[in-house]
């Protein structure tokens, strides 16, 4: 029994690690009062250096807001298309004069506050850069497959047709450890602006679909936090948002 137990495990281990999946790496930021443009520059002159723009990859700088007990303002998230193509560029970047240069134009400004690592499970509606305004809801999921089948039965129903923006289901691979809490997953939800964010959930908040996903919610995950992010720019290296699926 111990060595088919050892056994399953291992081919649960490799099965999550050998295939190869997107990847999307956050390093939030507390940047101090008033600082926020030198940090702002300090990323933008990376991504025009020839090694920032030597990758697949999309980086967004984002404001992060009304985020409880966290205390960052700022996070760095890139988008990878693999594991494998993260590590590559992370090699040319260690140690090089561009990091030198992008920790330099930091300075005092920042410093970090967490970092976590995922993997996109699903999204539904129409992906898009031009959805700036994010709602992030990060959740210790008890039932992962009940938030993945709950989530797909509200966005494929009637009542959802005319939904505006994006969701993403992102299971959280790394930094499970946040300032709220254990997090397992993160469902991120896109809009072109908060008026748009404002107007679909009185809407959805009216129907049927609604009802039904908030028994799925209270019997599959609790919410660790939920926060506001707002996108302030995109850089896009040979990959973007609409590849990440």
């Amino acid at each position: 029994m111990k060595y088919r137990t050892l056994g399953a495990l291992a081919a649960l281990f490799l099965s999550m690690h050998l295939n190869a999946a997107p990847i999307v790496a956050v390093t939030e930021w507390k940047v101090e009062a008033g600082k926020a443009a030198d940090f702002a520059k300090a990323i933008d002159d990376l991504q025009n250096t020839d090694l920032g723009q030597d990758r697949k990859a999309q980086l967004q700088l984002q404001a992060s807001s009304f985020n409880g007990v966290n205390p960052a303002t700022h996070r760095v998230t890139i988008l990878y298309p693999s594991l494998a193509a993260m590590e590559t560029w992370t090699k040319k970047f260690n140690g090089s004069k561009e990091q030198a240069g992008v920790m330099a134009g930091i300075g005092g400004n920042a410093q970090v506050v967490s970092q976590y690592m995922g993997t996109p499970m699903q999204s539904w509606g129409t992906v898009s850069n031009a959805d700036v305004a994010w709602d992030v809801i990060r959740i210790t999921a008890t039932d992962p497959r009940a938030v993945l089948a709950g989530l797909n039965a509200l966005m494929t129903s009637s009542d959802t047709k005319a939904f505006p923006g994006q969701i993403w289901l992102v299971q959280i691979l790394r930094g499970q450890a946040s300032a709220a809490g254990r997090v397992t997953h993160e469902i991120a939800i896109g809009y072109e602006s908060m008026a748009e964010m404002e107007a679909w959930s009185d809407k959805m908040q009216k129907t049927k679909a609604w009802q039904t996903w908030l028994g799925v919610a209270g019997n599959s995950f609790t919410i660790a936090n939920r926060y506001n992010v707002a996108w302030l720019k995109a850089y896009e290296h040979g990959y973007s948002l609409e590849d990440f699926e």
